[in-house]
């Protein structure tokens, strides 16, 4: 809160969503600076304001504040009481994005309830290079619990440009093995599972997202197959899923909502007709890919991807590739909707997948 020269008071988001009050009443101006400066409950607000807390007292400073809190200027105490799984090193490492997460929750408690979530959650991450080695930097980074690395190529030193955890002393080493040893260096608070290993069938992806709540596609060959791969067996297993594909992240395929790659599919039938197919045949024959690259497109979609996983196994907020897809194409990113496709299955789960939460 800043108290400006005019007198009012201006609310300086760190998303910059500003808020302004123009003549606020006195007494609110001395309540919101007890709050900024003490964290009180409604009773000490009443009590230092009317000299009273008496339910009715209270429920006046509720009802003046109420405006306030519907406009997310302000948020429910969140207590201080951490549980018993998060001993003192975890809470210290953790500390300032634990602190994030209570910007998204309306409870005292809701910034460790997400935190456990993401503790508990595990996240297969499908091809390693510029994009998914960032990817999986960030998700161990936000405390992620078990992450599966997957891919079968070595650092190339053509590829540094944007495959930049990787280093030059690493050429013609296993990105997997290389990526994992990093990620071991930076946090021991994920686990790690490594396949050494290209997906290469329906098989292979099977393996990939064994036990994984999201499934996270940064792999670009076979190009469009791997996608109906991914795409078949995620919905068979109820696996959420989101990748990144031409200057775009999303749609994410949540179980029983409509937008997945099938989706995606769908429209570019309808646009390229009969070649449509001629196209997949020949983009899953092509043995190898050179194209202009800069550092910028995998960090786009690495910081995309991870707020989108992020937000879904919370639960805080509903992620903008769920019924959208972001493009971020330059000069800017925007959020195109995107409500599926009549002719896909993705809002039906088949009745035998198991339910997951």
């Amino acid at each position: 809160m800043l108290e400006l020269a005019d007198g009012s008071l201006f609310f300086n988001s760190t998303y910059a969503d500003h808020r302004a009050i123009s003549a606020p009443p006195e007494a609110l101006r001395h309540i919101l600076r007890m709050i900024e400066d003490s964290r009180p409950t409604l009773e000490a607000v009443a009590d230092h304001i009317t000299g009273t807390a008496t339910p009715d007292a209270v429920g006046h400073i509720e009802r003046l504040l109420l405006p306030l809190a519907k406009a997310g200027i302000l948020v429910p105490l969140r207590t201080e009481q951490r549980p018993a799984w998060a001993d003192d090193d975890l809470a210290e490492r953790f500390s300032t994005q634990i602190e994030w997460l209570g910007t998204l929750s309306t409870t005292p408690h809701g910034h460790w309830d997400y935190f456990a979530r993401l503790r508990e959650a595990s996240v297969a991450v499908i091809g390693l290079g510029g994009a998914g080695s960032l990817l999986a930097l960030a998700l161990a980074a936000a405390g992620i619990g078990r992450l599966t690395l997957v891919d079968g190529d070595t650092v190339e030193v053509s590829n540094l440009t944007r495959q930049i955890l990787y280093s030059p002393n690493q050429a013609g080493l296993g990105k997997a093995d290389c990526l994992a040893e990093q990620l071991e260096q930076f946090s021991p608070y994920t686990q790690y599972r490594v396949l050494r290993e290209y997906v290469s069938s329906p098989e292979d992806v099977h393996k990939s997202i064994e036990g994984a709540d999201f499934v996270a596609v940064c792999a670009d060959a076979p190009r469009f197959t791997l996608n109906r791969w991914i795409d078949t067996a995620c919905k068979r297993n109820a696996v959420p899923y989101i990748g990144a594909f031409a200057g775009s992240v999303g749609p994410m395929y949540r179980p029983d909502s409509p937008g997945c790659f099938g989706c995606f599919e769908e429209r570019l039938r309808e646009e390229l007709g009969l070649r449509h197919d001629m196209v997949v045949d020949a983009l899953a024959a092509k043995q190898s890919w050179r194209y202009p690259a800069f550092v910028s497109g995998p960090l786009t979609v690495a910081h995309l991807m991870t707020t989108e996983i992020v937000l879904h196994l919370t639960g805080a907020a509903k992620p903008s590739s769920a019924g959208g897809i972001l493009r971020y194409q330059h000069p800017n990113t925007v959020v195109e909707p995107f409500p599926g496709h009549p002719a896909c299955n993705c809002s039906t789960t088949s009745p035998t997948a198991p339910a997951r939460t």
